[in-house]
């Protein structure tokens, strides 16, 4: 098999058209503007397109680095996106259906354990050597971004609480991708023993992924940690009758 040839995991492919669907119905009741749309579809592009394609290929028989910056579409950018794609009246409809009952402070702690745990060794070489069990590793990734994003994009938490649950879910989210930057021995037996591509040596390749995560988690979190440090300075100076413009 060639790195170049595509990778499936049609389950993603049936569940974002099944997405676009109910967002086309919803979105005829509650038209929402063209940058809520575009976000939308930019979230359920990347959930698609990361896992039908060359990266799945290459991320399921060759390569740590590639998988795991499908991880980091799949469960950061990609529900932070479907999540700005929803009108506040859609989000109040799946506040109604169940996510409005969801208490935010065991919202954080969901999101850490799914992502640590989707990323021990004896799941992450299972899931590789079984195939099926990618969809499992990548469903539980998604669930657990957009129910991160829930408490931010909906509005349950106001600016110092929003800045404090980023904060927090960057820290303590940032150890697995240093564990990956300055480990000297592979992880995982699968990649151990998997065609190389690039020169990259087992080791190398888990460093650089750590890297590509570490990075992107950051650029993640700054701007939307930034959103809210903008909105807190708003709030202190209407306070004092002289608004700041963002």
């Amino acid at each position: 098999m060639s790195p170049t040839d595509f990778g499936f995991e049609p389950l993603f492919l049936a569940l974002a058209v099944a997405a676009a669907a109910l967002y086309w119905r919803a979105a005829r009741r509650d038209p929402p503007p063209r940058w809520r749309l575009i976000a939308f579809g930019s979230g359920l592009f990347l959930i698609a397109a990361s896992l039908n394609s060359p990266l799945e290929n290459i991320a399921a028989h060759y390569l740590l680095l590639i998988h795991l910056l499908q991880n980091g579409l799949i469960a950061d950018i990609a529900p932070l996106l479907v999540m700005l794609g929803m009108t506040p009246a859609m989000r109040d409809n799946l506040a109604r259906h169940g996510l409005g009952r969801i208490r935010s402070r065991w919202i954080l702690p969901v999101w850490l354990a799914a992502w640590y745990l989707t990323h021990v060794a004896p799941f992450y070489d299972w899931a590789l050597r079984t195939g099926w069990g990618l969809n499992i590793e990548h469903a539980i990734l998604i669930a657990a971004g957009l129910l991160f994003w829930w408490p931010i994009i909906s509005g349950r938490l106001g600016p110092p609480a929003g800045l404090a649950y980023l904060a927090v879910a960057f820290v303590g989210s940032a150890f697995l991708g240093l564990a990956y930057i300055f480990s000297s021995s592979a992880f995982y037996s699968f990649y151990e023993h998997a065609p190389r591509l690039w020169g990259l040596s087992p080791t190398r390749d888990q460093n650089l992924g750590g890297i590509l995560m570490n990075g992107e988690q950051t650029l993640v979190f700054l701007l939307t940690m930034g959103y809210f440090v903008v909105r807190l300075l708003n709030e202190e100076s209407e306070a004092d009758g002289s608004p700041v413009r963002s």
